[in-house]
């Protein structure tokens, strides 16, 4: 159901002792399972859509949906502002939307490009802004982003995705130290690939075409740097542990290949080294 202003919810949620969580992104292959988990475990849940149209018709009583479009910010004011009359607090926000592009650099429109920060970074921003004075007058809260093994090493055809991760990887980490002092934590998920069913996370291609990027393209698309996915089931059970566990540990890791990949580059102290062991590996199928 859409959250109407003056609803006799906000009565509800004001007097139980529920814990709540908003979740950016119900649609995404780990935000519907994100609000069932939460849904299954005793939470209200806030979760936000970009239409109307994708709020499920089966209506259950405790999850309750938010019209919001991330690349506009006041359409994230509005949401959170209309959230924030039907519930006195927010005990979990987690940034779960994202698009992802992949292809050559040169390929893709400002406006692909600047969609993709929108999403991936901005509306992140926005969402943190708008909930934290919340969290802030209550002196708790946690605060979880959504990162990937793309926010801690690099895959060639990717470079506007892994602009967007890093990105996310560095402000939550400076807002981890920002916001610790204050009883509000700061997290940050780290998958790898994602299958659910056979099918992965889709990607979204260039609009213009430029053939001599074809055969790298190609070569990307069947390299051996995935070793296995995760299913969003698992994801969304670290991504709970993390929301709960009441620690103060910044990163968590999920898959066989983010460990694989992120440890490979915490260990070669010489960068130009990493580099080339990651281009034999896209490159030319060498593990």
């Amino acid at each position: 159901m859409e959250i109407k202003e003056g609803s006799q919810f906000m009565d509800n949620v004001a007097s139980s002792k529920v814990q709540t969580a908003l979740i950016v992104g119900s649609n995404s292959m780990i935000g519907r399972h994100l609000v069932t988990l939460f849904i299954e475990k005793g939470w209200t849940v806030f979760t936000t859509v970009s239409n109307k149209r994708k709020i499920p018709k089966e209506k259950t009583s405790n999850v309750h949906f938010i019209e919001v479009n991330l690349e506009k910010p006041k359409s994230i004011k509005k949401g959170i502002k209309r959230l924030f009359k039907n519930t006195k607090q927010v005990d979990v926000l987690i940034n779960t939307a994202g698009i992802v592009l992949m292809g050559a650099t040169e390929a893709f429109t400002e406006k692909q490009i600047r969609r993709e920060m929108e999403v991936n970074f901005f509306g992140v921003i926005n969402t943190i802004q708008e909930v934290l004075p919340f969290m802030r007058k209550r002196g708790s809260g946690v605060i979880l982003n959504i990162s990937s093994l793309c926010g801690m090493v690099t895959f060639p055809m990717l470079s506007f995705y892994h602009a967007s991760k890093w990105a996310l990887e560095g402000f939550s980490e400076s807002l981890y130290y920002e916001l610790g002092l204050l009883g509000i934590k700061v997290k940050l998920v780290e998958p790898g690939g994602i299958t659910e069913e056979g099918k992965t996370s889709a990607v979204e291609s260039p609009e213009n075409k430029i053939a001599e990027y074809d055969e790298m393209a190609e070569k990307v698309n069947f390299t051996k740097c995935f070793p296995s996915f995760s299913t969003p089931q698992e994801i969304a059970e670290v991504i709970y542990l993390a929301a709960t566990d009441n620690s103060n540990r910044l990163r968590y890791v999920v898959g066989e290949e983010s460990f694989k990949l992120i440890g490979e580059r915490n260990n070669i102290s010489i960068d130009e080294a990493y580099l080339q062991k990651m281009k034999n590996r896209v490159f030319n199928n060498k593990l």
